[in-house]
């Protein structure tokens, strides 16, 4: 499956979106709940018609296309940190690709969590962050790479908070994949990262 550009840098949002989510939580405990609840909604869109619906509308990662119109005029350390979290997701999924098992693993152990996601009142409710943060533990931290997530030492200490950054480390390891499975590349980001942002920005301002 190879995709637009368009569908490229949407995928793109969606991990920069997870990136800055982390940072968020890790430093000030606090993050954009209706981005983190697209961002988690979107582990269980299974068939989507298209990329957008993916995340649930363009809505779903307007924090990400700011955090990219954001580097593309002057990052701050904020953004920095962000994409350096969504470079390390990027590389997560590399490793999920050429790892068939741990797929089906991963697909399975979401499966299992989908009717509880369903039945709760909330994307972010505590209990389903809690059961995508040991699927992250036991199927994406178990790989030959780790993200190490810093911040302020009171939220990293705090279970629901961790819970949550790990539901979302897995939610943007799903976006890269997505964005390898659309033809996505690493080249394709030192090349073409102009052209991206600039969809980018466009697309923010739907």
């Amino acid at each position: 499956m190879t995709g637009s550009l368009k569908d490229q840098t949407i995928a793109f949002a969606g991990v920069l979106q997870a990136g800055e989510l982390v940072r968020q939580i890790a430093t000030s405990g606090q993050c954009s709940q209706f981005s983190a609840g697209a961002s988690i909604a979107s582990l269980f869109v299974s068939e989507a018609e298209s990329t957008t619906a993916v995340f649930g509308g363009i809505s779903g990662v307007s924090l990400g296309l700011t955090m990219a119109g954001e580097l593309a005029r002057s990052a701050s350390d904020d953004s920095r940190q962000a994409m350096l979290y969504a470079g390390g997701l990027f590389r997560l999924a590399a490793l999920l690709r050429r790892d068939s098992e741990r797929q089906q693993n991963l697909g399975r152990e979401l499966g299992l969590v989908r009717p509880a996601f369903n039945n709760a009142e909330s994307p972010l409710d505590p209990s389903v962050a809690a059961q995508l943060a040991d699927i992250y533990r036991s199927v994406i931290s178990s790989l030959s790479m780790r993200i190490q997530v810093t911040g302020h030492p009171t939220h990293l200490k705090d279970s629901e908070k961790v819970s949550l950054i790990r539901a979302i480390l897995l939610a943007g390891v799903r976006a890269a994949f997505l964005w390898y499975q659309l033809g996505g590349r690493p080249w394709r980001l030192l090349f073409q990262r102009g052209k991206m942002f600039r969809i980018a920005a466009d697309l923010a301002q739907h």
